[in-house]
C-alpha cells in the first residue's frame, strides 16, 4: 500500500493546561491525513468521490496512545488504505515525532450514494483508491 506523509505543528490551542495535546485533536489530524490522501495522489474528495454521487462517512474510530506530543512538536502524520471491501473504507494512520511512535488507529468509512444508502464501491473508485491494483 502508498503512504502518504504530512507535517504538523501542535499549536497551543490544541494543547491542555500541562502542554500535553487533548486525546480527540489526534482525530482531526487522522482527518488532515486523509485529505492529503486525495491530493497527494492528485484527487480530490469532493470532486472525485462526492461529484460521482458518493459519501464516505465514519462507521467507526480507533486509536490507540503510545506517547503524548507537546505544544511545539513537530508531527508526520501518515496514512494509507488498510482494507477494502465492497462498501467500506479502512484508513489506517501513524502518528510519530522524531521517529517516535505517539499515536496509530484507523477509521472505517462506508460508501453510501446521495439517498444514503449502502453501495458498493464502483471498479473507477476502486482504481482511484488502489492503482497498484
Amino acid at each position: 500500500m502508498r503512504t502518504i506523509e504530512t507535517q504538523i505543528r501542535v499549536r497551543y490551542a490544541e494543547t491542555d493546561k500541562s502542554g500535553i495535546v487533548y486525546n480527540a485533536h489526534y482525530l482531526t489530524w487522522f482527518e488532515v491525513a486523509r485529505g492529503e490522501f486525495f491530493w497527494q495522489r492528485g484527487m480530490d474528495y469532493g470532486r472525485d468521490i462526492e461529484g460521482r454521487g458518493y459519501h464516505w462517512p465514519l462507521i467507526e474510530a480507533h486509536l490507540r496512545y503510545h506517547a503524548p506530543a507537546f505544544y511545539g512538536d513537530w508531527l508526520t502524520v501518515r496514512a494509507w488504505i488498510g482494507e477494502l471491501k465492497s462498501r467500506t473504507l479502512k484508513i489506517e494512520y501513524e502518528i510519530s515525532r522524531d521517529g517516535e511512535k505517539l499515536c496509530s488507529g484507523y477509521t472505517t468509512h462506508m460508501n453510501i450514494d446521495d439517498h444514503g444508502k449502502p453501495t458498493v464501491f464502483p471498479e473507477e473508485i476502486r482504481r482511484l483508491l488502489l492503482p497498484e491494483s
